[in-house]
């Protein structure tokens, strides 16, 4: 009787010990199975980060793409505004040669040279901005258009084309990447020509110039100016998206 109780109690200690181990093996299964579904998402995670990475990237080249475009109609435009201008010009002029030829004959002689003068000076400086506007937005021979630019502000400051002759440069220079001039000549037609057309475009590619050096904090500054200042233009349609 008592070795059949011993036997009993020993089947049963038997049986307590094989089966204990069970949970420790569920737990580390599930552990594991945990650890896969981590890895997992953090490898999606990797794989959205690095394609927005990529996404941000491609809307920016998009983006200067845009810009480059923008200018060079906007340049077209001008070229043409130029020419018609010149034409109206001239043709004033020829209607006020005509009347001085026909009320004397010795006066206009006299009066002639002195009109001509000032036609030719004036042609000068304005054939002068024309021939470069027309190697960066006709031509597209940028390389030349940048030196004639230069050429053009150095001999005529004060004309009412150095505005935009510095803008121009500055759009030349900002195109090679001469991100430190480019800016330069930017902010020289937004301090120093406060009436000029080109100044929204100059002030927003000041805070496109800052935010491509990194500089967030002067890029907002200058984001926030074209919007108070110059409220429903395309710069600062464009400023707006970049604040947003």
């Amino acid at each position: 009787m008592k070795r059949a109780v011993i036997v009993a109690a020993l089947l049963s200690w038997g049986a307590q010990s094989m089966a204990a181990p069970a949970p420790v093996v569920e737990v580390t299964r599930a552990t594991a199975s945990n650890s896969g579904d981590i890895n997992s998402r953090v490898d999606r995670l990797e794989q959205l980060l690095r394609a927005n990475s990529q996404s941000q990237l491609r809307l920016e080249q998009i983006v200067d793409q845009m810009q480059r475009e923008i200018g060079q109609l906007r340049g077209q435009s001008e070229s043409q505004s130029y020419q018609l201008e010149q034409m109206l010009q001239r043709q004033r002029q020829l209607y006020q040669e005509i009347n001085k030829l026909q009320s004397s004959a010795r006066a206009p002689a006299a009066a002639a040279p002195a009109t001509a003068s000032r036609s030719v000076g004036s042609l000068s400086e304005a054939d002068s901005y024309q021939m470069a506007l027309n190697l960066a937005t006709k031509e597209r021979r940028f390389d030349d258009a940048i030196p004639a630019f230069r050429s053009f502000i150095e001999q005529y400051p004060q004309s009412s084309y150095t505005p935009n002759a510095y803008y121009w440069l500055g759009q030349l220079l900002y195109n090679k990447g001469e991100l430190g001039e480019a800016a330069q000549m930017f902010a020289t037609v937004s301090n120093d020509y406060p009436k000029s057309g080109k100044r929204a475009d100059s002030i927003l590619k000041q805070g496109l110039i800052a935010d491509r050096q990194g500089d967030k904090t002067a890029a907002k500054r200058f984001f926030t100016e074209v919007v108070d200042q110059y409220a429903g233009s395309s710069a600062a349609k464009m400023a707006q998206k970049h604040l947003n």
